[in-house]
């Protein structure tokens, strides 16, 4: 089985800067290793996916800039499939300003074109077939999240939202949803619990399942992940590895579970081959630097299996 994902989301220009310390209200302070590095959570979702090997199909919009070449020809450098991208006249590539300190990192997003993507290119660019899959994130508008999940499910294709950054879904959002990928504050914004523990995800996959939602999977940071449905609950450690930026992690986490599930593989699988190139991923700079191919990720996990 080898799937096609579809994947509707946005396309940054991250910024980066690292500090000693976060500053304070009206201060100015020194920063060092200055980066910059292409991004956004559609982009990066997509880059993995497609790194890994799957054909991957992104739907977007850039700006006609620097920028916005830049992030098309790292895209299409990974793997990505870019030729649904929409160009825009009127607005510049997003970008990310992304401060770093002590493994934490603070972002603040200008939309950008990424506000700009039209219906009709999603209604167009989306052709898949019956168990293909689509992803979708919120730093694109949820008008367009809304028409990206009803063409989707049209076309009996298998639907996966990280609604990142989170803001309160309209309930109609909820029962086109297979898989909903969520944080621990996501978790919070959309059910009212933070989760830590499996009982926790319970009662949050609850409210998220009386919504229509059909599988969770929650990720708990250095906690691992739990994937959870009305029949099976499980969960998936992570890997122990030296942090050196966990900017992207969770993006590679997703598009590592895409490509999982586009070769129908068993869920706990799944899971194993996402956190492992989760992992992977904070073990460079920049959020898709370290977004590993299948033989990388394949020979980390059988590395991690043997210590």
């Amino acid at each position: 089985m080898n799937r096609s994902i579809y994947v509707l989301g946005s396309i940054n220009y991250d910024l980066m800067i690292s500090t000693n310390r976060m500053p304070q209200q009206g201060e100015t302070i020194a920063g060092y290793d200055y980066f910059e590095a292409i991004g956004g959570k559609g982009g990066n979702q997509a880059a993995s996916s497609a790194r890994l090997g799957a054909p991957t199909y992104l739907i977007g919009s850039v700006g006609r800039d620097y920028h916005g070449q830049q992030s098309l020809d790292a895209l299409q450098a990974m793997g990505v499939d870019t030729h649904h991208v929409e160009i825009s006249d009127n607005e510049h590539t997003g970008t990310a300003f992304i401060i770093k300190s002590s493994h934490d990192n603070r972002i603040i997003i200008n939309q950008g074109a990424n506000a700009n993507v039209s219906t009709q290119r999603i209604n167009e660019s989306i052709t898949g077939e019956a168990g293909d899959l689509f992803l979708t994130q919120f730093e694109v508008p949820l008008y367009a999240v809304y028409e990206g999940l009803k063409t989707s499910k049209s076309r009996d294709m298998i639907t996966v939202v990280n609604p990142a950054p989170a803001v309160v879904m309209d309930s109609k959002f909820y029962p086109l949803i297979d898989y909903l990928v969520v944080n621990q504050s996501e978790s919070e914004i959309l059910t009212g619990v933070m989760p830590y523990t499996m009982e926790d995800c319970q009662e949050a996959f609850k409210v998220l399942s009386d919504n229509g939602v059909k599988n969770c999977v929650f990720t708990l940071g250095s906690d691992g992940s739990i994937f959870m449905s009305k029949d099976k609950a499980f969960k998936t450690e992570a890997y122990s590895v030296d942090v050196v930026d966990t900017t992207g992690a969770g993006d590679t986490f997703i598009g590592a579970m895409m490509f999982g599930l586009s070769k129908g593989w068993e869920l706990e699988k799944v899971m194993q081959y996402a956190s492992g190139a989760g992992a992977c991923a904070c073990t460079k700079h920049g959020a898709q630097e370290g977004i590993p191919t299948f033989l990388e990720l394949e020979s980390f996990i059988k590395e991690k299996e043997n210590e």
